[in-house]
């Protein structure tokens, strides 16, 4: 078996490097973004010659992590990808009735703020069109994705054309997943629908 280019560039075995990674939380955390997305490009490679002509994957700042180039439309759909949260000291990981969990949460928000402007740290709603959600951290199968079209999320309550800092996902086997799909072809092939009307972000346990 050939050496991988960052054995020799670290001259670490490939299981000495899984194992730092393993050990060290943020890294395994910047692992997992990693994973996420190319579980996502999966999702959108076996749709091109169907609703999909083409795509990209891209590794930009401030920039969506994918273009998808759908027949009929003269600019690309723009995507980004999100892992669900894991956990949090603001407001658990999840919303809850009577102790059970009722729904995912994701967070969609910048790294940081620009300096003088604090509401720059969250997403407005012309930056993408799609949002997929990887629900590996919840199901152990980082394959499982639900995806949205962004017109559909909720609203920040004091900027409202941001969208919401968190983000309420269904459960993956919800009896109504809307606005939310499991399949993204299906979720383009109805993307021109009449949008479910974004609701400002209300506080929910």
């Amino acid at each position: 078996m050939a050496t991988h280019p960052l054995e020799s560039t670290y001259g670490l075995s490939s299981g000495e490097l899984l194992d730092a990674i393993n050990a060290r939380f943020r890294l395994k955390v910047a692992l997992e973004g990693a994973v996420a997305e190319l579980q996502m490009a999966k999702h959108i490679d076996r749709l091109i010659g169907s609703v999909i002509e083409r795509y990209e994957h891209h590794d930009l700042d401030a920039y969506p992590d994918f273009s998808i180039w759908v027949p009929g439309r003269n600019a690309p759909l723009l995507a980004e990808c999100k892992n669900i949260r894991e956990s949090s000291k603001l407001g658990g990981e999840a919303y809850r009735t009577g102790g059970q969990i009722v729904a995912y949460k994701a967070e969609t928000q910048k790294t940081r703020a620009a300096k003088d402007d604090a509401s720059s740290r969250f997403y407005g709603f012309e930056q993408y069109h799609i949002l997929g959600v990887c629900l590996g951290k919840k199901t152990g199968n980082w394959s499982d994705f639900l995806f949205v079209r962004t017109m559909d999320l909720e609203r920040h309550a004091e900027h409202s054309q941001k969208l919401a800092v968190m983000q309420r996902v269904p459960l993956p086997n919800a009896e109504n997943l809307m606005p939310w799909y499991a399949d993204l072809g299906e979720l383009i092939a109805h993307f021109d629908d009449p949008p479910c009307r974004p609701k400002p972000y209300t506080k929910r346990n």
